[in-house]
């Protein structure tokens, strides 16, 4: 198979400020044939998500060094299997993945272990297909936390297991991880409470939330606790966030926190410059304190494990047979006008669900 140019995104330096966007371009670059047990996609689409701004930022956890190129999570149609590859996938299948870096690309060389079909049905229809990469990391993220393996890793319990009846508080409730938190706690018979903008409360109401909270009032805080406390609160926010979650956990009650994005919803400068490793150090560490009576875990998905891989799997069945339905919030072209309003807009705009880049039409 031959080299191919493509139309990449990529982040050529750090961001000065919170504002800044000078670092976010589309550059055109060669594609090497796909490597050993390497299987070549054109992407249709690719997940946006906090991560890739905050790797614009250099504030995402061991990110590579500059440049490079984001995009979490791809779905896309296979054009070209490298040596070594088995027959699970050919040319013409759709596919999608977890990647972490890439995504954001007309194609991708993708390590075969990595993607999970799509069926035809879901594949023939384009709105299917934006829910499905939604799916791969927003919605996959969730079902880890909710449903996964769990057990306990190197940063503590790693799922809520989340079962009927249990009271259960979902902070960013419309986000993109949130939704699809909500969406399998109600699936499980819990009772939902968490933040949101105020302007989603009742559309959250509606949909089966017993109770939401604006974030920033911290009502939600006394409120929890004079209903008893919950039995796991999942927190992407980080920082002081987890403390304030931990408070309103019942006796053996679960904090999982992910993400670390309030960095990059602050808006500040002196927030973005912010570690979170010594915020995660000390959420790992008060679970594991004798006689601590609660629970703490920091959630991260593991590409191309069996949870990650059977998760994806899982979710899309479920979307198969109209279980559940994912929200997309705004589509953006791969074009760098596309990219920096992206990232300029993402945790600003109105509404719930996922971001997604638009990457290309042509499946062929």
């Amino acid at each position: 198979m031959a080299t191919t140019t493509i139309r990449k995104a990529v982040i050529t330096h750090l961001a000065t400020s919170p504002t800044d966007v000078s670092n976010i371009t589309l550059t055109s670059a060669s594609l090497a044939a796909p490597g050993r047990k390497q299987v070549q996609v054109r992407v249709l689409y690719s997940g946006f998500c906090g991560a890739d701004v905050n790797m614009a930022h250099g504030a995402y956890p061991l990110q590579r060094r500059t440049p490079l190129t984001p995009g979490y999570a791809l779905v896309g149609t296979v054009v070209g299997l490298g040596p070594g590859t088995s027959a699970r996938f050919a040319p013409g299948d759709t596919v999608a993945a977890v990647t972490v870096y890439g995504a954001e690309a007309e194609r991708a060389n993708v390590a075969e272990h990595l993607l999970v079909r799509v069926p035809a049905e879901v594949a023939a229809r384009d709105d299917l297909l934006q829910q499905v990469t939604a799916l791969a990391l927003d919605w996959n993220t969730a079902y880890g936390m909710v449903q996964g393996a769990g057990g306990r890793g190197l940063v503590g319990v790693r799922s809520a297991d989340v079962q009927p009846g249990q009271a259960v508080f979902v902070h960013g409730l419309s986000g993109a991880v949130g939704q699809g938190l909500t969406a399998l706690c109600l699936l499980r018979g819990a009772v939902v409470y968490g933040t949101a903008s105020k302007r989603n409360h009742a559309a959250l109401r509606e949909a089966g939330v017993r109770d939401v909270f604006e974030y920033t009032n911290k009502d939600w805080i006394a409120a929890m606790k004079a209903v008893g406390g919950v039995d796991a609160v999942f927190d992407p926010l980080g920082f002081e966030s987890w403390d304030e979650s931990f408070s309103i956990l019942k006796d053996k009650g679960l904090l999982l926190g992910y993400g670390g994005n309030q960095v990059s919803l602050s808006g500040s400068e002196e927030e973005m410059a912010r570690s979170l490793w010594p915020y995660m150090g000390k959420l790992v560490v008060r679970g594991m304190l004798p006689f601590a009576g609660k629970r703490t875990g920091f959630y991260y998905i593991k590409p191309g494990t069996a949870d990650c891989q059977d998760g994806l799997a899982a979710l899309i069945e479920l979307l198969r047979e109209g279980k559940i339905k994912v929200p997309i919030k705004a589509v953006w072209d791969l074009t760098a006008e596309g990219l920096k309003e992206a990232h300029q807009s993402w945790g600003k705009m109105a509404g719930m669900g996922s971001y997604l880049i638009r990457v290309g039409a042509e499946r062929a």
